[in-house]
């Protein structure tokens, strides 16, 4: 008895703590002409980690043209 309410209890454990689905953490890369970039990793949204890339980026221009560069859903 005590070994079926063992197993069944792991047994939710395992099936309670599996994925629900694809966990996308997104991150751009920002560059500008003069060499400077800024880089985001493990955002919610890609709209957050290029504005995050593209602050970064602007932190360390003297020419004030940063560019997203990428994203991807899997920075």
């Amino acid at each position: 008895m005590r070994m079926r309410f063992f197993l069944g209890c792991v047994a939710a454990l395992v099936i309670g703590s599996a994925p629900s689905g694809p966990a996308f953490a997104w991150g751009c890369t920002a560059v500008a002409s003069d060499g400077a970039y800024g880089y985001s990793n493990d955002w919610p949204s890609e709209q957050d980690a290029e504005l995050t890339a593209l602050k970064q980026c602007d932190k360390y221009t003297t020419s004030d043209d940063c560019q997203t560069e990428s994203c991807d859903p899997n920075g």
